[in-house]
């Protein structure tokens, strides 16, 4: 592994306004990935700590950007979205999404890429698997041979939940401000995140223990399911709504709460994003047949849709 491309760092901080800072951070920045904007204008800012066991850091930008690991790691990555959105693509093509009030936890390993909105704001940790796995074996006993199969992407809500951003927001604001001094909190504190983990985030497929009944929540994350499994289809609002087992009315009112958008805003930014995506690859079609694989039939509006969003025109991606 070269210098460049990770090492301990016990404080970073970062404020990008240009290509040529972003440059010159993915070059000699020691971080875990490289970043790219998503258009022309930049705007990013982060600050945290990190080391072999622990990394946290808070992120902020008005331009949206994306991500792509630069080395391969045993970690696990937990992002709590404040503002915004975080859309991750593995290995494998999948894609999940995190809005506001929501948290993703990824295995770093399994990461192609990320790609977060204009207006973002998260704070993030990264723990070692091998910590995750101490943590079950020390809560669950020593017949935990494997690590749990966690949510990806779960509402912020439950007691448990709050307390692993608590901690993690303790944990960043510590590390950023430590001195030299020998710190007997901080390896409490990360013990205690990696229990906490463990013991309070969600299982695939077993409910919490502590979950809070949140019918507007799991009818948004089955919009949210219809509207993903559906982007090359023709939808209708009411199509949405009847997935959700909503009335339109309450689709639009819990989207406007919970995503900060209307379901219709979400459909179209994800076909945007489909479109993005491909232009970034580069597989032979053109722009309009890439723009009408995703619904965008009118390519002046697509155009303009695509600007508003990413800041640059299509074309400008594809080169």
């Amino acid at each position: 592994m070269r210098e460049s491309d990770w090492r301990p760092q016990p404080a970073f901080h970062h404020a990008v306004t240009d290509t040529g800072q972003l440059d010159s951070i993915n070059a000699g920045g020691g971080l875990a990935v490289s970043f790219a904007p998503p258009g022309k204008s930049v705007h990013l800012s982060f600050e945290g700590s990190q080391s072999k066991t622990l990394s946290v850091w808070r992120t902020e930008s008005r331009s949206g950007f994306m991500t792509k690991p630069k080395m391969e790691a045993e970690l696990v990555t937990i992002r709590f979205v404040d503002r915004g959105a975080m859309v991750q693509f593995d290995r494998k093509g999948r894609d999940r999404i995190a809005g506001p009030s929501q948290a993703i936890l990824t295995s770093f390993d399994a990461m192609r890429i990320g790609q977060a909105t204009p207006g973002f704001c998260a704070i993030s940790a990264t723990v070692g698997r091998d910590a995750v796995m101490a943590a079950c074996r020390a809560m669950f006993g020593p017949d935990s041979a494997t690590v749990p199969v966690f949510e990806s992407v779960v509402d912020v809500q439950t007691p448990g939940l709050l307390s692993v951003r608590a901690t993690i927001e303790s944990l960043q604001k510590r590390l950023v401000a430590a001195n030299d001094d020998f710190d007997m909190i901080t390896p409490l504190l990360q013990e205690v995140l990696l229990y906490q983990l463990v013991g309070n985030w969600p299982l695939l497929g077993r409910p919490s223990s502590e979950r809070t009944p949140d019918p507007t929540g799991r009818a948004v994350r089955r919009a949210i399911d219809f509207i993903e499994g559906n982007l090359q289809r023709a939808v209708t609002l009411r199509d949405i709504a009847q997935a959700a087992g909503l009335s339109v009315r309450g689709l639009q009112s819990a989207f406007k709460r919970r995503i900060e958008c209307s379901p219709i805003q979400y459909l179209i930014a994800r076909r945007l994003d489909r479109v993005h995506a491909d232009l970034l690859v580069d597989d032979g079609d053109t722009i309009s047949a890439s723009a009408r694989r995703w619904g965008f039939v009118h390519m002046s509006d697509f155009s303009a849709r695509y600007r508003a969003r990413f800041g640059c025109l299509p074309r400008e991606t594809r080169r």
